[in-house]
């Protein structure tokens, strides 16, 4: 654990205080903030490639809507066979 806190220490996000035995961390002076406006771009990103996802999954669900309408039975999945 002392190495996950050292590492911590480097970044600047905890400052620790040993007395005797005893380490107490706090958060250091440096804190979050562009981590998580980096973070926060990426939502973003990721928010609109899903949205864009989900549009081409119901436009995919109507084209098979449309032609198991027409057939009367539900499209079943082609196998390969042996």
């Amino acid at each position: 654990m002392k190495k996950h806190v050292s590492v911590l220490e480097r970044a600047g996000l905890v400052t620790t205080e040993k007395l005797g035995r005893v380490r107490t961390c706090r958060l250091g002076l440096r804190r979050l903030e562009e981590e998580a406006a980096w973070i926060e771009t990426y939502r973003q990103l990721w928010d609109a490639r899903f949205d864009a996802l989900d549009k081409v999954i119901e436009e995919l669900k109507e084209g098979e809507w449309q032609c198991t309408r027409h057939a009367m039975s539900p499209v079943e999945p082609t196998t390969a066979r042996s």
